[in-house]
Order: structure tokens, then sequence, then C-alpha cells
């Protein structure tokens, strides 16, 4: 994708998260400044630029996670850039944003599908990671853990007040992890401190 094209795709998604799917493709082009013919150019029309908002911010994500699970890093580092990323998401907007895209359009739907697989594969094999490395207790079901997991972020994304005091109270948030971690963690203190 070239420079023009992802300015566009950048602007929308700004645009989007501000104004939601009433924007127009005169305001899409003013504020990426481009002309209008530039934004046709590369865009056939809303609904093909929204699809390609979310296709982008969906490929964002999905080669974030898989660039976590690919990396040299140890297990602790993995699971805190996981939950920087899941947190990215919702703090930009872009979870939200693609959410409502996705009942705008269904194959809008479908890339969102991709995204789900690709983050449940993501917490799989980190579990798997864990267990392996006994970090993770060993007498746990993985199915069960990635609900469990699955259940923090799905709050967290979810709602707002609570998202603002672990992101605005750093004791609360060492509190919280302790207590949400030594479920899972054979040594949770240790695992909290490792990432301090």
């Amino acid at each position: 994708m070239n420079k023009k094209a992802e300015k566009i795709l950048n602007t929308t998604v700004r645009l989007l998260i501000r104004d939601g799917t009433k924007i127009t493709m005169d305001e899409i082009a003013e504020y990426s400044k481009a002309s209008k013919v530039t934004v046709y150019k590369y865009f056939d029309d809303k609904d093909t630029l929204f699809l390609e908002v979310s296709k982008y911010i969906f490929s964002n994500y999905i080669g974030r996670l898989g660039s976590i699970l690919n990396s040299g890093d140890t297990l602790v580092k993995k699971l805190y850039r996981f939950l920087d990323v899941i947190s990215d998401f919702s703090v930009t907007g872009e979870l939200d944003l693609c959410r409502k895209l996705a009942e705008y359009d269904n194959t809008i739907e479908t890339e969102y599908e991709l995204y789900v697989k690709t983050y449940r594969r993501a917490v799989l094999t980190l579990i798997d990671e864990g267990i392996e490395t006994r970090l993770i207790k060993n007498n746990l079901d993985r199915e069960m853990l990635y609900h469990y997991i699955d259940m923090g972020v799905v709050y967290y994304q979810q709602n707002a007040e609570y998202r603002n005091k672990m992101l605005g109270d750093s004791g609360f948030q060492n509190r919280f992890m302790l207590f949400f971690i030594s479920n899972i963690f054979a040594d949770g203190v240790q695992i909290l401190s490792e990432h301090i």
C-alpha cells in the first residue's frame, strides 16, 4: 500500500472513531489533504473504504499478535506485550469501530472473525507455553484457562470505568493482576516482579 492510500485509511479511522459512519467522502478527502479524485482512485466508494479500514486495522493487530508469538521473549514479556496489544485495541477506539463496521457490512464481520480466531490461537499458544515451562499450574484445563483469560479481556474492553482504573491506578492494577494471575500461575508474585 502506498503512503497516500495509507494516509487516507488512517484519516478515515480517526474520523470514524470521532463521527461514526455518517462521514462523507468529501470530509475524508479534506482531512487527509487529498483530492476527492485521489480518494476515489484508491477506494471506489464508502463501502469499499470501510472494508479496507477494517482490514487495515485487523491486519495491524493480527500482525502484532503474531510478532509476539514469534519473538524470542520470555513468556512473561510475551504476556505483557499481549496485554498491551489488547489494551491498545480498546483504548484507541479501534475495537469498537470494527464492531460497528461489522454491523454495517457482513464482509467486515468475516474480517472480525479472522481476528477473533487469531486472538484465540495466540492465547492458547501462550497457555501451552506456560504449561510447558511450568509457569502455569499444570492441573488446569487449557480451554478453561482460555475462557478465564478471555473473560478478563472482554470485561476490560467493554467496561470503561474498570479500564480507566487499571490504566490510572498502578496500585490497583498490581493488586488486581496478582489476584487474577494467582489463579493461573504457579507463582504470581514472581510473574509480576519480573515485569517491574
